[in-house]
């Protein structure tokens, strides 16, 4: 029975990826998966319940692969290409994460907060990257790793809500958050990593200026 409801959830994953959430129906999902309606919502009770399941499993993954990305590195790449993967990963699973989003943006409740445990995760692993690269001499001595590490991560969620709202595009989404990594981290940074994180905020902007009217 398991097996059976584990093949409708990756069903119903492949329709929303392709199709979006708002399009995906309990009549496609059996076509789909080749059972009648009826069949269908004796092994998985609603529409609402599959969707649930399939937030889960891409939220899991999300956090999953934020998780393998390395640590060993330069920590002031790590807390940047942090914030760069999870929005290329957002991005990837579009049609799932962006309506969380949007139900985030319009007060819609949300008793998991998906999203909002997303954002935790990032806001850990980019303390650990801060904390190392305060230890390493790279940033102030006085900067508060957990605090900046929030930071970066409210910036982070402020601009996927207006990527969820369609006002930043996919492309655009990824170079702003680099952008705001390397503006949060330039005022703390010690003289050897200052002069590349300056680079980086010009490279990022020289982007969005032909990506946007802006």
């Amino acid at each position: 029975m398991q097996d059976r409801r584990d093949r409708i959830v990756d069903a119903a994953e492949r329709l929303i990826m392709r199709d979006s959430l708002s399009a995906f129906t309990m009549r496609g999902l059996a076509d789909e998966v080749g059972l009648s309606v009826k069949t269908l919502y004796n092994l998985c009770s609603d529409k609402e319940a599959i969707a649930a399941e399939v937030e889960d499993r891409a939220f899991a993954s999300l956090e999953a692969e934020l998780r393998e990305l390395p640590v060993d590195g330069d920590p002031i790449d790590q807390a940047i290409n942090l914030m760069v993967a999870a929005a290329d990963k957002a991005i990837h699973r579009k049609a799932i994460v962006l309506p969380l989003i949007r139900a985030k943006h319009d007060g819609q409740d949300d008793p998991k907060l998906r999203p909002i445990g997303f954002m935790g995760l990032g806001a850990q692993l980019a303390e650990h990257a801060l904390a190392r690269a305060t230890k390493l001499g790279l940033l102030d001595a006085d900067l508060h790793p957990e605090l900046v590490a929030r930071q970066l991560t409210l910036s982070w969620f402020g601009t996927a809500m207006l990527w969820g709202k369609g006002v930043v595009a996919d492309a655009e989404f990824v170079v702003r958050v680099r952008h705001i990594g390397a503006c949060t981290l330039l005022p703390h940074a010690r003289e050897q990593v200052a002069e590349r994180l300056r680079k980086d905020v010009v490279a990022a902007e020289t982007e969005l200026l032909q990506l946007t009217d802006i």
